[in-house]
């Protein structure tokens, strides 16, 4: 499969990346949070770090759905990367249809019939402060348009704000 090239959010030229959280070190293709530790963060990077755990939230809950569907997930899948991206594929096709199925002869869905856990055990890593120049650009552009009119949602200043 690869990974797609850069794609351009208003006038922004932006990489597709992978979403962590403090544990990870700060890569071009691995986004982590603003430091909350350093110093008091401002407004754009409390939003940056807003959009950054709800798009984590929205992949762990997924891959949830998936675990508690498919007992592939419940262990390292060991095989070559072309089979795996098709074990993925194939999971979320079934996914699909059976919702789909289900859906329309008004029975429960697959992800309420599963027992809902949370599937992940905290990963600690070696972090590092010498993050690259270019992954901190990367980083304020992603945070530059989240605050843009192209990028902003009408509720995120009033969730940061309200938490902060």
């Amino acid at each position: 499969m690869g990974i797609p090239p850069d794609e351009d959010l208003a006038g922004r030229n932006l990489p597709y990346v992978i979403v962590g959280d403090e544990a990870f070190p700060l890569k071009k293709y691995l986004m982590r949070p603003y430091p909350r530790s350093a110093r008091r963060l401002s407004e754009d990077e409390r939003i940056f770090n807003y959009r950054l755990s709800r798009s984590r939230n929205t992949v762990e809950n997924t891959f949830g759905i998936l675990a508690n569907t498919w007992r592939v997930y419940h262990s390292p899948l060991e095989c070559r990367i072309e089979l795996a991206d098709k074990v993925i594929l194939a999971t979320v096709v079934l996914h699909n249809y059976t919702r789909q199925l289900t859906t329309q002869t008004n029975l429960a869905t697959v992800e309420e019939q599963t027992n809902e856990t949370n599937v992940f055990m905290p990963i600690r890593i070696g972090t590092s402060s010498n993050s690259s120049r270019e992954a901190l650009n990367v980083r304020n552009l992603f945070k530059e348009y989240f605050i843009s009119n192209e990028g902003r949602v009408e509720w995120q200043q009033r969730i940061v704000n309200r938490t902060a």
